[in-house]
């Protein structure tokens, strides 16, 4: 077992396909929504502290829209036991 945190971070976009990750820019061009994905694990038996925040809306696509494609794709991630998950919306 390590005492070493490990961290990561990146971004998640919802397309028309589903989800996808790309970190770098130019993101891909038929997103609707852009969300910043950061995650902690401060030890191996503790649990993935992670935070997904929506930072990037399509403008002119209604959020019925937005809610549509995350119930029809799931979750950018899996959720599960092992990780504790924030969502926050700035965007």
């Amino acid at each position: 077992m390590s005492d070493v945190s490990k961290s990561d971070s990146g971004f998640f976009h919802l397309t028309p396909n589903g989800w996808t990750r790309q970190d770098g820019e130019p993101f891909p061009a038929d997103r609707i929504e852009t969300w910043r994905y950061e995650m902690e694990l401060p030890a191996d038996d503790a649990k993935e502290r992670v935070c997904l925040t929506r930072v990037w809306r399509r403008p002119r696509i209604s959020l019925e829209q937005c809610d549509g494609l995350r119930r029809h794709f799931g979750p950018a991630l899996r959720v599960g036991l092992e990780r504790n998950v924030t969502l926050e919306c700035v965007a």
